[in-house]
């Protein structure tokens, strides 16, 4: 093949590249318009019709989870259906040399379900500090409706929502059927658009931080090992411990009244230590291992920048480092798929 042809192939996969892109982009905001048409309607309609059940805590769940997985799922998988999906593959590249991705295996799992965890608390600090700016700079107190919704709900449906529904969809949603397009040209790409999209779909402040660090280490683990199942599994364990196990630990040990302590209260803290030296030992060890995991995952993940550990495919059509911004960006579809995002987080902000 002569220079003049391979130039001509090489800008025919760019154009390509550009199309998925787009094509991406535009399924996602099907799956938001749908999702959120739909559960406006039920809404409105449920509010009309039937007002006793519209205060249930249960209608909070049904709205977050029907119209999304029921009506929303469908529509995103037929705009995905044009669009050519990429094998998973088993090199990378490092130092101009190619090698084999290594088998993956659980004590991957572990290493990068630490580092998930550590982002996690990491992403949800900022979000947490950012929101608080917030309230103090316009006089309203912004709340995480995640939490007052899991404050609301029993325990099982906390497990059935937010432990096992929501990470199977959103994996199958972001990392399975979206990565798997994205990944022909690339897995970086398709990893860090995957975990923005996953970040911004949440539409809060709250949450955006967190699920974008965690967004990047779950799209990573399915592009290593080419199995959802591992990066359900993270997720379902980064959910149960934020959901269910770390919110509870004070009431659990009998440490209720830790919460509204005043810090610079050490005669009141030095009482409650003396009430219960035992659970207080114990929460003290489990908010070490919380700034461990966060300290924990800055350093792995310098460890392997620094040594060229993270292994990213090239994918079937490989692109140039310098096109491969101008083809995941330089179209309509993607563009206008983040702004919309972007502007329905600001207008979360406003109309509250």
């Amino acid at each position: 093949m002569t220079d003049a042809e391979h130039r001509e192939k090489y800008l025919t996969d760019l154009q390509n590249s550009r199309r998925t892109y787009s094509g991406l982009g535009v399924a996602v905001m099907v799956l938001l318009l749908v999702y959120m048409s739909t559960s406006y309607g039920l809404i409105y309609a449920v509010a009309y019709l039937l007002p006793n059940i519209y205060t249930q805590w249960w209608f909070s769940w049904f709205l977050n989870i029907v119209p999304l997985y029921g009506f929303g799922l469908p529509a995103f998988m037929l705009c995905l259906r044009h669009l050519e999906k990429g094998a998973h593959d088993p090199e990378y590249v490092s130092r101009g040399f190619v090698y084999d991705k290594p088998r993956f295996h659980f004590g991957f799992w572990c290493l990068l379900a630490l580092i998930g965890f550590g982002y996690m608390y990491i992403g949800s600090s900022i979000g947490n500090s950012l929101m608080n700016w917030m309230s103090k700079l316009t006089g309203f107190d912004y709340q995480n409706n995640l939490g007052s919704l899991a404050d609301s709900s029993p325990w099982w449906m906390i497990l059935l929502g937010s432990v096992i529904i929501a990470p199977i969809g959103e994996e199958f949603i972001f990392r399975k059927l979206f990565i798997d397009r994205a990944r022909r040209y690339g897995d970086g790409m398709a990893i860090l658009l995957s975990a923005l999209l996953f970040a911004l779909f949440h539409g809060n402040f709250f949450q955006f931080f967190y699920a974008f660090m965690l967004g990047l280490v779950l799209g990573y683990m399915y592009t290593l090992s080419g199995k959802i199942i591992w990066p359900m599994a993270l997720h379902m364990f980064i959910n149960f411990m934020g959901m269910m196990v770390i919110p509870n630990i004070s009431r659990w040990l009998g440490l209720e009244a830790l919460a509204q302590l005043d810090p610079s209260d050490a005669e009141g803290l030095g009482q409650l230590i003396a009430d219960n030296p035992l659970g207080y030992e114990i929460y003290s060890m489990v908010s070490n291992v919380i700034l461990g995991a966060m300290v924990g995952s800055i350093v792995l993940t310098i460890i392997f920048l620094c040594k060229r550990k993270i292994r990213l495919g090239r994918g079937e059509v490989p692109l140039r480092r310098e096109d491969r911004m101008i083809a995941a960006f330089g179209n309509k579809g993607m563009p206008v798929c983040v702004f919309l995002l972007c502007l329905l987080m600001v207008m979360n902000l406003i109309i509250v």
